[in-house]
This record gives C-alpha cells, structure tokens and sequence, in this order.
C-alpha cells in the first residue's frame, strides 16, 4: 500500500472515530475553537528551545491555519483541507519517540489553556495520537527530502546533547 493510501485510509478512520458520539469538531464548537487550540500549540512550539527549531523559516499563522484545516477535516468538519497528507508532509523530519512526547505535552497544555472539556480533550489527544504510527522513524535513514531544497530535520534532544558533550 502506498505511503498516501496509508493516510488516506488513517485519515478516514479518525474521522469515522471523531464521529462516535457526534462529530469532534461539533462538540469542540467549530473551526474557532479549533484555532484558538492551535494559537496556543503554535506559540508554545515556536518559543520551545528544542521543538522550535524544526520550524525556523516557517511562518506561524501560516502553519496554524493549515493545522487547523487538517484537523477541522479529521474531526468531521467541512473539508476545507488542500495540502499534504501528514506522513508526506513530515518525511523529512526525524520524528522519534521522545519528540512525539514532547510535542504532545504541548498540545495538552495548549488544550488545557482553551479549556477543552475533558471528553474532547481525550478524543482530540486520542486522534492526535493515531498519527504517531506514520510519523515515528526508527533511524535518520527513514527521513526523505520532499523537494531538492528540504533539509532533513534531525536535531537531537537537548538532554541528548548534553549528554554527548
């Protein structure tokens, strides 16, 4: 199965998932609330010493915006959606274990923040981690450029590289 089915497919089973017990991105309040999410994800990412560097030379309300038309999609909103799917979107960026976990400490907080009840909270969290099957590499070896000017993304944790020194 090729990389873009596999997403379609995770994609079609997380909207489907969203919809138990009525549409995610219904509960939540609509895109707004989606955005406000985002904004505060957003800002916690770019001003993170480690995770902030994966997005040097990205403007922020450009990838908030796309984000948030991504997950407006998978939570069963209208699908206003138009750019790549996440494993081809992040094939260059070596995604491990310990980045996943960190980003999602922000995306908590992030929620938290909005005051997300609890119930949502859990269903974004949950359809957020569904995506850790097709993002996670085992080596940078893993990693392919999307175009002939990308960088790939590895830049270890700093605990890493203190470690190292």
């Amino acid at each position: 199965m090729s990389k873009y089915m596999t997403d379609v497919r995770l994609a079609s089973e997380l909207e489907q998932s969203a919809a138990t017990g009525g549409k995610l991105f219904d509960r939540l309040g609509g895109r707004e609330v989606i955005a406000r999410v985002h904004r505060a994800f957003y800002d916690k990412v770019f001003a993170h010493p480690w995770l902030g560097r994966y997005f040097a030379g990205i403007d922020q309300r450009h990838i908030e915006s796309q984000q948030t038309d991504f997950m407006t999609m998978i939570f069963g909103g209208p699908k206003c959606y138009g750019g790549r799917m996440p494993i081809d979107a992040h094939e260059h960026v070596m995604v491990t274990e310990e980045l996943f976990a960190v980003r999602r400490e922000l995306l908590h907080a992030a929620l938290v923040e909005a005051a997300i009840p609890p119930k949502e909270m859990a269903d974004w969290l949950a359809i957020d981690g569904a995506f850790k099957k097709v993002l996670i590499k085992q080596s940078v070896a893993d990693c392919r450029k999307r175009f002939t000017t990308d960088e790939i993304l590895d830049f270890p944790a700093p605990e890493r590289q203190s470690r190292a020194s």
